[in-house]
């Protein structure tokens, strides 16, 4: 009785996810140990046996390396906190996968609260564009861009983007009959508020995450044309209206494109060559989950006041220097398995429910694993989370064989 009321509180907490990052790190990280706490003692009660999934033994042979990786380490207090206790956020997307399966009302309440965290996010941002500070008094920390109650312009557009497919595949799952509505409402809600927050790399990856979701809707969605055109209504709307927002993409996107800025800055490729210089003096185990702060100021690693920072800002060069050439295998490895699998969906003119959301998912794992596009701290606990989020409900939904 007792476990049914533990399991019960757990599965509000995890459906209250997308509210509680909203909130900051703390929250949500406690709701994963509180979660870890339920899941060993369902696992202990109901002898659940997991699926062994290729993609399963590779993050778990990856979470083992980053402690070898660790115990190599120059700090090996320092880097096994962060190695080690990696391992909540695999086994929370085996309990995220789980609580899919048996408790089909999960996923309603998670929907709902989903809508409810963009909705909130949507106002809140248009509300502080407009007036300097958001609902609650917190004032806009930069010039130009919009942090919500995020509190740091760079999390905004981060976060929407992160979720914004899942968004649409629950949409389709539970609103067929008014998918295409929702899906425009749902759409130009969201591609404002990226705007406003004037990210350049969460503009580009909503762009690439419409596009995929036109096409493979290409069979259901009514006038599509329509739908085409949103975002380039909205951008011509944003350079007529609001100057600051034009100039800040001009400068980003357009002007810097000849030299091939778009995304990545003079910060960005000082942080990969530092990464690179100490991955090729530790290429097997590299230096240990979250030391490449403490390399990157060394002097044979330096490139200049600004190439260090608490990390390179890319994956593939946080796995090369952090975890080495095995961590990094396994990291391409697991990203080969998204592209795969996204190969074997993305052709299909006719699909259900299931293989959409399945397809929602992929766009999102390919999004967040992204060996090319700057990022954030792999290791860090609101970005693990963040991913753990939509690898659930792929594992879910690749080990009941949604794709053959």
């Amino acid at each position: 009785m007792i476990e049914n009321k533990l399991l019960n509180i757990n599965i509000l907490l995890i459906s209250a996810l997308p509210v509680a990052l909203i909130s900051g790190p703390l929250i949500p990280d406690l709701i994963v140990f509180y979660s870890l706490f339920v899941f060993f003692l369902v696992y202990k009660k109901n002898n659940i046996i997991f699926y062994k999934d290729i993609i399963l033994i590779l993050f778990l042979i990856f979470w083992l390396n980053s402690i070898l990786s660790s115990i190599f380490s120059s700090d090996i207090t320092y880097s096994i906190k962060s190695s080690l206790f990696y391992i909540r956020f695999i086994v929370f997307f085996l309990l995220i996968s789980l609580v899919i399966k048996n408790y089909p009302e999960f996923l309603k309440k998670f929907y709902y609260v989903l809508v409810l965290s963009f909705l909130i996010l949507f106002l809140d941002s248009s509300f502080q564009k407009i007036f300097d500070f958001n609902l609650i008094g917190m004032k806009t920390p930069h010039e130009v861009r919009i942090s919500s109650f995020f509190g740091d312009e760079l999390i905004l557009g981060s976060f929407l983007v992160k979720f914004y497919p899942l968004l649409i595949g629950l949409t389709y799952f539970f609103n067929q009959k008014n998918f295409n509505l929702y899906f425009f409402l749902i759409s130009i809600c969201t591609f404002i508020t990226v705007i406003i927050s004037v990210e350049k790399t969460a503009t580009i990856i909503f762009i690439i995450q419409y596009l995929a979701l036109l096409i493979f809707l290409r069979n259901k969605l009514k006038y599509k044309s329509i739908l085409l055109l949103i975002p380039i209504l909205i951008i011509s709307f944003v350079f007529i209206f609001a100057p600051n927002i034009k100039n800040r993409i001009y400068n980003q996107l357009i002007s810097n494109s000849k030299n091939f800025t778009v995304i990545y800055t003079q910060t960005h490729n000082e942080h990969y060559i530092s990464s690179y210089r100490i991955f090729k003096d530790h290429p097997i185990s590299g230096v240990g989950p979250k030391m490449f702060r403490k390399y990157c100021g060394k002097e044979e690693y330096k490139i200049s006041e600004f190439s260090c920072t608490t990390h390179p800002h890319n994956y593939s060069m946080q796995m090369l220097s952090e975890t080495g050439l095995i961590g990094f295998i396994l990291y391409i490895l697991i990203y080969s398995i998204f592209l795969i699998d996204f190969y074997k969906i993305f052709f299909k003119k006719n699909f259900t429910h299931y293989e959409f959301l399945f397809f929602t998912t992929l766009i999102l794992n390919l999004i967040n694993f992204m060996p090319l596009f700057p990022s954030g701290n792999f290791f860090n606990n609101w970005i693990a989370i963040t991913y753990s989020i939509p690898l659930g409900f792929y594992y879910y939904l690749r080990k009941n064989s949604i794709i053959k």
